[in-house]
């Protein structure tokens, strides 16, 4: 746990480890000290956005000091738009960045953050970006784990130092949470065990919590989730949590995909395709770790969260294609790609959705490799009701996360006919990425809904950027909370 504090003023008096502040090429933000600025100007600084410079003391009480740049290329100059899935964020995400490039491997117990905040919003973003860039992932390892023991930020003068220091916690732990149950392996983290985590999680913050087992899931006509979890020895799940304050003003449902592992079934995957596929239930982590939040947070918005878990794995008990499925809401479905597992799970746990008074839906999930395609690895799609979609989207630009809207053509549900079926759970090529939205978009009725799709952004498989480190990203969790908070 960090402890986390506040100055006002003089952060080159704080004794700690290391002391952060911004450059441009205006000079440097943060801290007014003749030495560093020298410093700077000696070493002709780097200020583009997302460097970093270290320096000595250089007189101030900190060992050493981390200069990050903030000048923005002339491309991000000229953007009309806010958006942007790198470094030259609007918003608060930029702040986030900074702060964890600058805390990234220098190994320091107390940090003091002295960028330029000017809102209580920055001041959170840039503490969250300072305790993930301390991430690193060590449950299977015997190296000592490097704490972020302390942490002081430079605050503007009108700053609820209290909420800010629940604010602070309760969204990197979060974020945390996310990254660690992704980090996971899968012989560790399956369909019970994430079952029973989720459980003991939620019933720490009164949130109550019910398990369907595999019995429970035939009895209730879930056959999407019995499908793709046939094949495995670690049979399936459905968790549903409700968080229910008593001042809930709107009820809202989360969905979330939560394959523990995906070979493709029968449909098998190329091995190297199967490599991070242990990150294929982030969509529950996050929504999981959202939900927490809210209970953390105290929001007043009423919450019911299914997690629908799953390993995907062949065998002689697997579905095969051209089977035949009964799904929750009544609707059949022919598999004709059983590596087109994400959208059956979700499918049913949509339609228990459906089923109940929520005022709008929401779903997560690493579902097709077409948003990468379409998106890369950094943007998340979103798709469905334009009323939840582009609220959801401008929630995700508010805290930084990269989302796109993106549309539901009526021409692909024709991709989707079945000669024997309701529909199938796999269409063409083109447009893979909508296709699976419309599939989702069949087992929500009439209710608001968004469908998320963060297949790329979830999980880096490459070396860290920004305040994202290599592996589980916990993106998602930021833009959830905050659009809870327009419900309020």
């Amino acid at each position: 746990m960090t402890n986390i504090s506040f100055i006002y003023d003089n952060p080159t008096q704080v004794t700690a480890d290391l002391l952060i502040a911004y450059v441009s090429e205006a000079g440097i933000f943060g801290v007014n000290d003749t030495a560093i600025a020298q410093a700077a100007s000696d070493l002709k600084v780097e200020t583009s956005a997302g460097t970093r410079t270290l320096l000595p003391s250089c007189g101030s009480a900190a060992r050493q000091i981390a200069l990050i740049g903030t000048e923005l290329s002339e491309m991000a100059k000229r953007r009309s738009t806010s958006f942007d899935d790198g470094l030259e964020l609007a918003g608060t995400g930029r702040h986030r960045h900074y702060a964890a490039i600058g805390v990234r491997g220098a190994k320091a117990k107390k940090v003091v953050l002295a960028g330029n905040y000017q809102t209580f919003d920055e001041v959170v973003a840039a503490g969250v970006g300072a305790i993930l860039g301390n991430y690193e992932f060590k449950k299977y390892g015997n190296s000592e784990v490097n704490s972020l023991a302390e942490l002081v930020i430079l605050a503007p003068a009108d700053l609820d130092e209290d909420l800010a220091q629940l604010r602070i916690s309760v969204l990197a732990e979060s974020m945390i949470q996310v990254m660690d149950l992704v980090n996971r392996a899968p012989n560790d983290l399956y369909p019970e065990t994430f079952a029973n985590y989720a459980k003991e999680e939620a019933e720490k913050l009164g949130i109550t919590a019910e398990v369907w087992d595999f019995d429970r899931l035939v009895a209730e006509n879930c056959g999407g989730i019995v499908a793709v979890g046939q094949g495995s020895t670690h049979k399936p799940y459905l968790v549903k949590l409700s968080y229910t304050p008593e001042n809930a003003e709107n009820q809202i449902s989360f969905v979330g995909k939560g394959i523990t592992f995906d070979s493709g079934g029968l449909s098998l995957k190329p091995s190297d395709s199967m490599e991070t596929m242990k990150c294929d239930m982030a969509g529950a982590a996050t929504v999981l770790a959202a939900t927490l939040a809210a209970a953390k947070l105290g929001l007043s918005v009423g919450v019911s969260t299914y997690l629908a878990l799953a390993e995907n794995l062949p065998s002689s008990t697997a579905q095969r294609p051209s089977d035949v499925l009964l799904m929750r809401n009544g609707l059949s479905v022919e598999t004709t790609n059983t590596d087109a597992e994400g959208r059956l799970v979700m499918a049913d746990a949509l339609a228990l959705a459906a089923e109940t008074d929520t005022d709008a839906i929401v779903d997560v999930a690493t579902l097709t490799g077409a948003q990468m395609v379409g998106l890369g690895v950094r943007t998340a799609g979103v798709m469905g009701t334009e009323e939840v979609r582009d609220v959801l989207v401008a929630s995700a630009n508010e805290v930084g996360e990269a989302m796109w809207p993106a549309p539901l053509p009526s021409y692909l549900r024709e991709t989707l006919r079945s000669p024997v079926a309701d529909l199938k759970n796999s269409g063409i090529r083109w447009g893979g990425m909508l296709t699976a939205g419309i599939f989702l978009q069949e087992f929500v009725a009439d209710k608001p809904w968004a469908h998320v799709d963060i297949a790329g952004p979830a999980y880096n498989d490459g070396s860290a950027w920004g305040a994202n480190a290599s592996g589980a990203t916990g993106m998602g969790v930021l833009t959830l909370v905050e659009w809870l908070e327009t419900l309020v």
